[in-house]
């Protein structure tokens, strides 16, 4: 938000507000327990740790001041990495934020002597990150195990309407971890805390403006399978401004006060973000710019197919320069003429058409999977959106819409939009609505397999993957494309393909990808057949190994599949093993699974029918789900068994 939107607030006041309490740990001295440590006791095996941080925070005028300090140890060799420190702000145009007064050093204690390394600022280098980002980026020298690596620098903001705050968690496990926020009278801030441990401490001091917390035992950050954005998940906590004073000379010469609020109510916020020119330019264009829209033939046409030739011809025609941004830069007019812009922009383009033709579109704000924060919050936080989208009235339904990726069909988003409510945004009611994405994903099989004269089986699979298991391999006509999903499907070694047909369809409205699969494999001499009857499948092998887990588990999208095999036992052979059926759900009822056999005569049939039903696991039921998915898993790599017919070649003596 900060790069997007810079507030900085005169409120003709200068003072300094400071907390009123001392710093636990000083720059430079050690504890005797900092040298003795060679393992973290709730997360043993970690090759750093953070020992202590800290982060106090005040204005000066209207400049906040973050005083931070940090102090981290090496455990083992693989933990040098901690050396290399980039530290990370936002410049712009007018140097909103800016670091000051760096120092570090490192310390190394030898047969009891401390050999301590101070850097100079030669040792300090900054690095221009982009988009008005900078770094200032150091290397501690004689990094070994057994260092203890420590910074402190102060950082300083002029944009205080939305605060940062401060994320309590690393990548490594943290002994101790403060944050302290002291708010001058004249400023009145909302806090958005986030975790278990953020929200139950005791972090208001009394009744004045100050914030405190000291939390302890902080677990690593880590990647888990099915969990690409943990970041959504972490302790951290952040401020926007609530409201402020200001003060005035009257003619008399009175001073007189006055109260001023921020973003009350949704509405509010959502004036801010329209009223602002480039945004205006879209939501009510100029009827010059409105000459310059594309002519698009509607005649015939329902307001569901209108709205997909708007959206063909903004995919196909406006190029998205990948900034997720929440507002735009240019006005319609550039936009029109440029072709190119943000996602904003984009999507906004394409509301203008929309709006023009007579199809009510308008502007959702979202906060996209890996922005930080798993749920919005319930008062007009405006620092927690990150992209804007369309919500799309045809009456018949609601369409949300992106229109930034000319591969994506309509009706389907990128997988980091699937959240569960965003920022609708209008001239009057804007609130909060639920974002619901209607979808049907799944994986369809259907296999036959049967014995050739030549000691083998041939195998024919029809597939079916539907929308978004469809998506997921992207335009199969492109040849890279097309091999890497061939790849995929094609996992068993030394089989013979005969034929590989993949086609992508729409089938009601479904963005479906069929294939048709005939393969011809060998299966020898022995006495035994050992048969898979599907040789695709969702999971392979269970993803969930891991003893214990710390987030929750996220599939993506909801999913139902069904697995279906016609084994036709061939002449000689007998059924001699298959698996037992089974019916299985864990307890929340998120996920289900049955497979069943059924033998007539020389046939054998085999159902499996998998169903996600909410593609989020909440991390206490994680056990449940491990064991689910490794029945899962066997289950449908367990083979059928066939066996050879033996005839006993000694014949009885028949008497006379």
């Amino acid at each position: 938000m900060k790069r997007t939107l810079i507030f900085t607030f005169l409120v003709g006041i200068l003072l300094e507000v400071r907390p009123v309490y001392a710093q636990e740990m000083k720059f430079g001295k050690y504890s005797p327990w900092e040298f003795e440590l060679t393992d973290v006791p709730f997360e043993p095996g970690s090759d750093a740790v953070v020992l202590e941080e800290i982060n106090t925070s005040f204005f000066s005028g209207v400049q906040l001041h973050s005083e931070i300090h940090r102090r981290i140890k090496v455990l083992k060799e693989s933990g040098k990495s901690h050396g290399d420190v980039h530290l990370a702000y936002y410049d712009g145009k007018e140097g909103i934020e800016t670091i000051q007064r760096l120092r570090a050093q490192i310390v190394n204690r030898e047969n009891g002597i401390d050999k301590v390394t101070k850097l100079s600022k030669s040792d300090f280098f900054e690095v221009d990150a982009g988009n008005g980002h900078k770094e200032i980026r150091f290397t501690f020298p004689e990094v070994k195990e057994g260092s203890i690596l420590e910074y402190a620098y102060t950082k300083l903001d002029k944009a205080i309407l939305f605060v940062d705050g401060w994320v309590f968690q690393n990548n490594i496990p943290t002994i101790k971890s403060s944050y302290s926020l002291a708010v001058p009278e004249f400023l009145d801030y909302r806090m958005l805390g986030q975790g278990f441990k953020v929200v139950t401490a005791k972090y208001r001091i009394g009744s004045s403006g100050l914030y405190r917390w000291n939390l302890t035992d902080l677990r690593s950050v880590k990647a888990e399978p099915y969990m690409n954005h943990f970041s959504d998940y972490l302790e951290k906590v952040q401020f926007q401004l609530a409201g402020y004073k200001s003060q005035s000379t009257n003619i008399l010469g009175q001073t007189e006060s006055d109260y001023k609020n921020m973003f009350s109510n949704w509405q509010e916020l959502a004036d801010f973000f329209m009223e602002r020119r480039a945004f205006a330019s879209y939501t009510k264009p100029d009827k010059n710019v409105s000459k310059s829209f594309p002519v698009i033939d509607t005649t015939g046409k329902n307001k569901s197919e209108i709205l997909q030739e708007y959206y063909s011809y903004v995919t196909q025609n406006f190029t998205y320069d990948g900034k997720g941004s929440i507002v735009p830069d240019q006005s319609l007019k550039d936009m029109l003429v440029n072709k190119k812009g943000n996602r904003a922009e984009i999507n906004l383009s394409l509301m203008a058409l929309l709006n023009a033709s007579g199809i009510v579109a308008h502007p959702v704000m979202i906060s996209s999977k890996g922005n930080g924060r798993s749920d919005l919050v319930a008062f007009p936080f405006a620092d927690q959106f990150n992209h804007l989208m369309l919500v799309v009235n045809t009456e018949d339904k609601l369409h949300f819409v992106d229109a930034c990726n000319p591969d994506r069909p309509l009706g389907y988003l990128p997988l980091d939009f699937h959240v569960n409510e965003g920022f609708l945004l209008m001239e009057k009611e804007s609130g909060l609505m639920p974002v619901k994405i209607g979808h049907r994903s799944g994986i369809n099989q259907f296999v036959e397999i049967k014995s050739t004269p030549n000691n083998g089986f041939i195998s024919t699979v029809n597939l079916r993957l539907m929308d978004y298991d469809a998506l997921v391999y992207g335009d199969i006509t492109q040849k890279d494309a097309l091999e890497s999903f061939k790849n995929s499907i094609l996992i068993t070694p030394d089989v013979e393909v005969i034929k590989f047909e993949p086609s992508i369809k729409t089938i009601s409205n479904r963005h479906v990808l069929e294939t048709s699969i005939e393969t011809r494999e060998k299966y020898g001499e022995g006495e035994n057949v050992f048969i898979k009857p599907f040789a695709i499948s969702r999971w392979t092998e269970n993803p969930f190994t891991a003893d214990a887990r710390t987030f929750p588990v996220d599939f993506n999208y909801t999913v139902n599949d069904r697995y279906s095999a016609n084994i036709i036992v061939p002449e000689g052979y007998e059924l001699d093993d298959y698996p037992e059926n089974i019916s299985l759900t864990i307890p929340d009822g998120t996920l289900s699974f049955s497979y069943q056999t059924v033998a007539m005569n020389n046939n054998v049939q085999v159902n499996a029918l998998l169903s996600v039903k909410d593609n989020f696991v909440i991390a206490e039921n994680y056990p449940n789900l491990k064991y689910f998915m490794e029945i899962l898993t066997s289950k449908l790599q367990e083979p059928l068994i066939l066996q050879k017919i033996t005839i006993n070649a000694v014949a009885e003596e028949v008497k006379p």
